[in-house]
């Protein structure tokens, strides 16, 4: 249980931790050092919490059990790990630049928005991917 728990919990924490520290730098070069009194700024104190407990529940649910099933069958789908993991992270930030996207600003914005949720699902899913391994390794 101790390991389920530790699967669940760091390499999601991590992963978040990560994204958030990419935002921030992303904010303080664009806010020209002032990232926390910026218009997104709701989107640090709103969306944080949800996207967590989602990611938590997603992890759980999930992540594990297809990462266990990807330790012991190399292929799941027809796809490998990096494969799976790749298409993820596009469908995700895709999907992402849809709800976000306003369309008052046109086609150029959807573009940012997505290029930027896919670049968030990447360094997020490395992360907990690579997280995932390095707890395997110290288990077995």
């Amino acid at each position: 249980m101790k390991t389920k728990i530790s699967e669940t919990i760091l390499p999601t924490t991590l992963g978040i931790l990560t994204v958030l520290g990419i935002l921030v730098v992303f904010n303080l070069i664009v806010y020209n050092g002032d990232a926390f009194n910026s218009p997104d700024n709701n989107f640090f104190i709103l969306f944080v919490p949800i996207a967590t407990i989602i990611a938590l529940t997603i992890q759980f649910t999930l992540t594990i059990p297809f990462w266990k099933k990807f330790k012991f069958k190399k292929i799941v789908w027809g796809l490998t790990l990096v494969q799976f993991t790749g298409l993820l992270c596009l469908i995700s930030g895709l999907t992402f630049g849809l709800v976000f996207w306003e369309t008052s600003f046109g086609i150029s914005e959807f573009i940012l928005i997505s290029l930027t949720g896919i670049i968030a699902f990447t360094v997020y899913w490395s992360v907990n991917l690579l997280t995932l391994r390095q707890l395997d390794k110290r288990i077995n």
